[in-house]
């Protein structure tokens, strides 16, 4: 059951690409970015009283760490990558934005001083290789002439904010637990959101029935389920083997936007979908 449960989260968290580009098309970005992590944030905090019996209390140094990383990781971060999901096809982001890890391990081997093995450092090159013949479509010319869109280079914008964030986290919150973590940052993220989205409410009178659909499926399949089952795989299995079930996110993703959205499917898309897979086993592969 654990198993299916880290297969599903892989496959939820792939659904994500396709349902911004839907909730996009009807609703305000800063508004289905406020109500997808105020939502989460408010199931995630109930799952935790249940489990806990109690709301664990930050220290004061950690509730300003907290608003912190919920600025970074929530407000900034996901307000780009919705921006950036409205200027670039979800398949070629599907495969760019899933680098997170690779460039994590990196950053974390050059200022945290971590071990980096030769393994990983080949796992970190495929993926970068993998994603820039992505942003390049497969020409590389585009690298001669500067030739990247606003959207392309939003997206890498967002990796390297998604590895601060983690790293920050990393270091400086260890003493509470997951899920109390993630459930204080996305209501640290989601307040800071509450002003531009309620300057844009009247975005939401235009908003489809398939947006609707869309942001239920981010809060609670693209958001809440997928990370509860991945503390459950970390727990049980450990965190290198839970991290394996990543490597589906991109080819998934781009199968889910090519016949949910009718996106094509590129040759770039083949080569750079198949690299970044191999660099994410390479980069989360147990150490011997």
């Amino acid at each position: 059951m654990l198993y299916l449960k880290l297969v599903l989260m892989a496959v939820f968290w792939s659904g994500v690409f396709p349902a911004v580009n839907i909730v996009l098309k009807s609703m305000g970005l800063f508004t289905s970015v406020f109500l997808r992590f105020w939502a989460a944030a408010v199931i995630l905090l109930i799952v935790l009283r249940l489990r806990e019996h109690r709301l664990p209390r930050p220290s004061p140094r950690e509730a300003v760490l907290v608003v912190g990383l919920g600025l970074l990781g929530i407000t900034l971060y996901n307000s780009l990558f919705m921006a950036g999901l409205a200027l670039v096809e979800a398949s070629r982001a599907a495969v760019i934005v899933p680098t997170n890890p690779a460039f994590t391990a990196l950053f974390a081997a050059l200022l945290l001083k971590e071990r980096f093995s030769a393994t990983r450092a080949a796992g970190i090159v495929c993926c970068v290789f993998g994603a820039l013949w992505v942003l390049a479509r497969g020409d590389p010319r585009a690298f001669v002439d500067l030739n990247f869109g606003r959207g392309e280079l939003i997206l890498v914008a967002c990796i390297f904010m998604w590895s601060a964030y983690t790293l920050l986290g990393r270091v400086a919150l260890s003493a509470l637990p997951p899920l109390a973590l993630t459930a204080y940052v996305m209501t640290a993220g989601s307040v800071a959101l509450a002003l531009p989205a309620w300057l844009e409410q009247d975005s939401l009178a235009g908003a489809t029935w398939q947006a609707w659909a869309a942001l239920g499926y981010l809060i609670v399949f693209g958001t809440v389920l997928p990370f509860l089952w991945f503390n459950e795989g970390v727990k049980a299995l450990g965190a290198a083997r839970a991290s394996q079930f990543i490597n589906l996110v991109p080819p998934i993703a781009v199968a889910e936007a090519v016949l949910i959205l009718g996106e094509p499917m590129t040759p770039a898309l083949y080569v750079g979908a198949g690299l970044v897979v191999v660099g994410l086993y390479l980069t989360n592969k147990p150490r011997s």
